[in-house]
């Protein structure tokens, strides 16, 4: 009985636990400013961007002289909205310990041959004896593999999708120019100080995820405006599979709108593709874009739904040649 009593009061606080780690993690979205800073990741040239002109640089001035309010976390990114509403600054998850580098990179992804292609941190040079030494290797490659695909993303929508993604400025390297930091309210009100230079991050224009976007439509009872909204998404979508660019996470959470100009809101997940050029490819790609958003709009916004599949129709069966 006694050693019952003591196994019911070990699994009562392991339970006690994860629900209190569970509630955190909610309430903050996983963010402390650990997470965010790296210095194991060099100057990599193929990240440089071209110089700002005198416009663009104060635009991006103004956009870092405010703080910023967390609004949320994504896979990759930590969001944060400017106090004026005009943008979003992201932060890259850069931490070397996230869960999911154990649990796919240890157990289910070798990606071991991406150790040391971004990161020069001394566990990326120790050897070990194996099978541990593949165990480290895949460890600290799933994390390189990952940063390497989603910057890479974010550098072709920065330098060929400004207009289809709403991107403003991006920061993958470090810098000398800003000697400033930037203030971040945490989802708790916490501020927290970041340094501009030595941060990697992107700035974007603040857009109004897709289902809020026509939910508040219909509350408004604006038609008009809805049938624009969707006329922008295909043309947003056709223009960028136009440039020869995929993306592998097509889902309503990742669209959103500026008025009534649709951009993707998430751009971690584009490729280079020119097969996307191809007006059969493009077809499927606009059908398939589309699909989740056509069932939304039954259930929520019905008086679209016409509209949205006779518009993707007369795209499909549209002659280009």
């Amino acid at each position: 009985m006694k050693y019952a009593k003591l196994l019911l009061k070990f699994f009562v606080a392991i339970g006690l636990y994860i629900g209190l780690e569970q509630l955190i993690e909610l309430k903050t979205h996983g963010f402390c400013l650990q997470r965010i800073l790296a210095d194991d990741l060099p100057f990599q040239a193929k990240w440089q961007t071209a110089p700002l002109s005198s416009e663009e640089q104060a635009e991006v001035n103004a956009l870092l002289s405010q703080p910023y309010q967390m609004i949320g976390a994504g896979s990759e990114c930590f969001a944060f909205a400017s106090v004026d509403g005009k943008a979003v600054i992201k932060f890259f998850k850069l931490d070397r310990t996230r869960p999911v580098y154990i649990h796919r990179g240890v157990f289910l992804e070798d990606h071991s041959g991406h150790a040391g292609t971004l990161s020069n941190h001394p566990l990326t040079r120790l050897a070990l004896p194996s099978p541990l030494d593949q165990r480290l290797k895949r460890f600290l490659g799933i994390r390189e593999f990952r940063l390497e695909r989603t910057f890479s993303s974010i550098h072709l929508a920065y330098e060929n999708l400004k207009e289809e993604s709403g991107l403003i400025y991006l920061h993958l390297n470090p810098t000398d120019h800003f000697h400033k930091t930037l203030t971040l309210y945490d989802a708790c009100g916490i501020a927290h100080c970041v340094d501009l230079d030595s941060s990697k991050f992107f700035l974007q224009k603040r857009a109004v995820p897709m289902e809020r976007h026509f939910a508040s439509l219909k509350e408004k009872g604006s038609d008009e405006e809805a049938k624009l909204s969707i006329n922008s998404l295909i043309s947003m979508l056709k223009n960028r599979c136009k440039k020869g660019f995929s993306d592998r996470d097509i889902v309503n959470r990742n669209f959103g709108y500026i008025g009534i100009q649709a951009i993707e809101i998430d751009s971690g997940s584009f490729r280079k593709n020119p097969k996307m050029r191809q007006s059969w490819i493009y077809k499927q790609e606009l059908f398939y874009a589309t699909l989740e958003l056509k069932f939304w709009l039954k259930k929520n916004y019905p008086e679209m739904v016409n509209y949205l599949e006779s518009r993707v129709t007369e795209e499909i069966f549209r002659d280009e040649t």
